[in-house]
């Protein structure tokens, strides 16, 4: 089995958090998003405010959560915490999606 270099690591390691704070920030946002505008829709809000307003607080959400990834000590743990996150907040989802049978 070949052994990584310091120099090697370093390059994935910053490789896996990029795609963490990418991809893994863009679903939990989405999410996120989601949840926002059915909640805002379900609580009176225009379904077309709901959406704006839940977009336009998506993008803080984005970059917070993309700071977060590159502030953990590693990549997984980033992804963890993105995974663990995204489960009940997908479960919420597909509670709140109205005409779904729940």
């Amino acid at each position: 089995m070949t052994r990584l270099s310091v120099r090697a690591r370093g390059r994935w390691s910053v490789a896996f958090r990029v795609l963490a704070g990418t991809l893994g920030s863009y679903a939990f946002t989405s999410l996120t998003t989601v949840i926002l505008s059915l909640l805002m829709a379900r609580i009176g809000m225009n379904r077309a405010e709901a959406v704006t307003a839940a977009t336009l607080v998506s993008f803080i959400i984005f970059a917070v959560v993309a700071m977060v990834a590159f502030h953990a000590r590693n990549a997984v743990r980033a992804s963890g915490w993105w995974l663990v996150l995204s489960l009940p907040l997908a479960l919420a989802a597909f509670l709140l999606t109205p005409g779904l049978p729940a």
